[in-house]
Formats: structure tokens, sequence, C-alpha cells
């Protein structure tokens, strides 16, 4: 994964973003439960609302349309017609077995976008390119918790995992609303402490069977979302399979996200090395010196970990706690992260984007800022640094430069 954030493009990154948010919102779509009509549910207590709506018989799909939001970068300069990075509208599938597709069209005409995550395949076509950028999933594994949790939850159950929830941040009460003519409840979710540049998020279920219908990220200090997807229709019931089969045009440009995990793949009965922790472990082990000091942009170094193998290695060096922490990825400089003269690489030039850039010492680096975070990259002795946070960009720039 951090070869992987190290190496894409911006816009595949943001793009991706865009698309993992998507699906995070519809992760439990297929809940259990049966179809929703007209008005507003009654009042209750979160812990009820949330254990009410599981109790009905399993729903097999969901069909529907629906509005994305986007609001991480400005238009100008970022392919803003594009409906990942401006927003878009379209349509949602999903399946009982964890089968997902949305297609996304751009209210500026800037060509569709589909994501499909079907068995162990995750990939998204990107039609003012025509390229297609394509994962491997990790199957899903289930700890002794999850095995052994009840189904429909309990309202003590719930509870227990609002009280939890409750220790990092505060969760208002059930909200009764109506979306997509379905009876649901609404209710905002906020850090308590150092949440960063995070405000909160919002979060809709269907009162009838707990599907998510709205979810919607806010920056600090912000009333309109930065990020949202919203049901304006929606259908439960069996999908058919041909909907998820669907594949891109034949001729489109192909890019692999994950070659490291693929090259890496633990040969049968080998257990994975455990990560090696603690800045003197780390130094001993990378083949780089690994820069990390005790403090960095004003938050306390609080943890270093070298992960990966061979030429794959990288060290995460983290600062802060919470949201609003800091963290630094260091690994080996390769030709495809030579500092750029220009801010506009052949890769950015094929996405339509311009990344703004910034000088890090004697280095040239690339600095982006959005109202949820900032991330900044740059090369130095043969040495790759990310780092990246829920900061400002002065924030992000300043941690770059006191590497």
């Amino acid at each position: 994964m951090i070869s992987f954030i190290r190496r894409s493009s911006s816009k595949t990154l943001i793009a991706l973003s865009g698309a993992l948010v998507a699906l995070v919102a519809v992760g439990a779509v297929v809940a259990s439960g049966s179809a929703g009509g007209a008005g507003t549910p009654p009042a209750k207590p979160l812990a009820q609302a949330v254990a009410d709506s599981f109790a009905g018989p399993q729903i097999e799909g969901v069909s529907a349309r629906i509005n994305f939001t986007n609001k991480l970068l400005p238009t100008a300069g970022f392919g803003g017609q594009d409906p990942l990075m401006g927003g878009g509208s379209g349509r949602l599938w999903a399946s009982n077995n964890g089968d997902v597709r949305i297609e996304l069209q751009s209210d500026a005409g800037g060509g569709d976008v589909q994501v499909v995550a079907s068995g162990d395949t995750l990939w998204l076509y990107h039609a003012a390119s025509n390229t297609v950028y394509r994962t491997t999933m990790a199957p899903e594994k289930k700890d002794k918790a999850d095995k052994g949790a009840k189904m429909p939850p309990t309202v003590a159950a719930v509870k227990r995992v609002l009280r939890e929830l409750g220790s990092d941040a505060t969760v208002s009460g059930a909200v009764p609303d109506n979306v997509a003519g379905q009876p649901a409840y609404s209710t905002r979710i906020q850090p308590k402490a150092n949440g960063g540049l995070i405000g909160g998020a919002d979060v809709t279920w269907d009162a009838a069977n707990g599907a998510p219908l709205r979810v919607a990220v806010f920056a600090r200090g912000q009333n309109d979302p930065v990020l949202a997807i919203e049901a304006t229709d929606v259908s439960f019931g069996a999908v058919d399979p041909a909907v998820f089969e669907v594949t891109p045009p034949a001729d489109a440009k192909v890019e692999e996200l994950s070659p490291a995990a693929q090259s890496t793949k633990l040969k049968k009965g080998k257990k994975p090395a455990r990560p090696i922790t603690g800045l003197r472990a780390a130094q001993a082990a990378a083949p780089f010196t690994v820069s990390a000091p005790a403090k960095l942009a004003g938050q306390k170094r609080t943890s270093v970990m070298l992960v990966g193998r061979g030429a794959k290695k990288s060290v995460v060096v983290s600062y802060g706690k919470g949201l609003g922490g800091i963290t630094v990825m260091e690994s080996v400089a390769t030709k495809a992260d030579a500092p750029a003269a220009t801010a506009t690489s052949k890769k950015a030039e094929r996405d339509s984007i311009q990344i703004p850039t910034a000088k890090i010492g004697s280095a040239q680096g690339m600095a982006l800022g959005t109202p949820l975070g900032s991330v900044v990259s740059f090369t130095r002795d043969g040495v790759r640094y990310v780092v990246i946070g829920s900061v400002t960009q002065q924030d992000a720039l300043t941690a770059a430069r006191g590497l």
C-alpha cells in the first residue's frame, strides 16, 4: 500500500480516495430488514433506533440513484468536470455477497466513471483518459469478536459500541429524517480532541433495514460537506449478477495499483514478518538513514515502524495523536521519484491537472492541501519522503522542512 501511495499519480490517489469514500458508504448497504415507506420514523434513542433498523429479515440487494459531492480540490487545474474530482450523479448497485458497482456522470459533461468491486477485484474506469485503475483486495478476515457477534444487534450491544465510540467522539441522538422517500434516522459524529481539519460526519440510514442513505464529511468550521454521497431514489431486492460483469473498453490503458502486494505474496505455510518497531531497530533494518526527530511541527513522535521486505522496505513515523496527527513515510527513492522541474509531469498532463510545488530545503517537492488534509512529497539524498495528515498545507510543509 505504501508503495502504491508513493508511485501513483496524484489524480489516481484523489480519484481512488473518492471512489473508496463511495464504497465505504455502501459497504453495509445490504443490511438486514425490509423496504421502508413514506414519512419519517418515530423519535427513538440512538441505540434503539440502530438496533431496530437491523431487526427485520435480510434483503438481497439494492439499486439506487445517487448524488456524489467532492469539494476536496478547486476545479481550476484539477479536472473539475471529472465526476469523481468535482462531483456528479449516477447509479449504484450492491448485492448481499459484497459486490458493488457505482456509475457516475459529471454534471458538467466531463465523462463518466465506473467503479466495480466484485470478488477480490476493485477497478475504476476513467472515461476522460480511457484508463482503468485496478487492484486486488485482500479477503476480509473476521476476528473472534466478529465471529461471536450477534445479529441483529441488541440495544445493549449497540450501547456498548456507542460508549466506546464516545471516548473519542461526540455522537448526537437519532434525528428522524426522510431520504430518497425512505423513513430514516440521522446522527452526527464529531471528534472530541485533535480532530485535525475534520469537523465531523453525518450518517443517515434507512429506519427499516439499516442501509446507509447518506454519508457526508465536513471540514472543521464548515456547514457544507466536503465529501458526500446520497441516495435520491432507492429500491431493495435481488440485483442481476450481470450488472457486476461489466468490463471497461478493450482499448483502455491499464494501471495496476498493487504490483508490490502481488510480488510479495507469501509461500504457503510461511508466516508474514512482524513489523519492526522503535527508532533504533527500524534504523538498523532500513537500507537508508531514517529521519525521525523527536518533535515535528509541534507534535511529539509517537511511533516508528519498518514495514515491507527487501527493496520495498519503508519506515513509517507517526507524530501526535488523533485525526490531527502527522505521518511520515520514508523509503529508497526510485527513478520514478526523481524531482520534477515543473509542477506538470507527463502523467499529470494526461490527467489534466497541475500539482503545486514547493521548496523543501534544497529539494523541489509536491505540496497539495485540501479542506480535510494535506500531503507533501519530496526526494532528498536518495530517500523519498511523504508527509500526510489532517493538517493545513503550511503545517505539512513545516513538518517536511523539519525532517
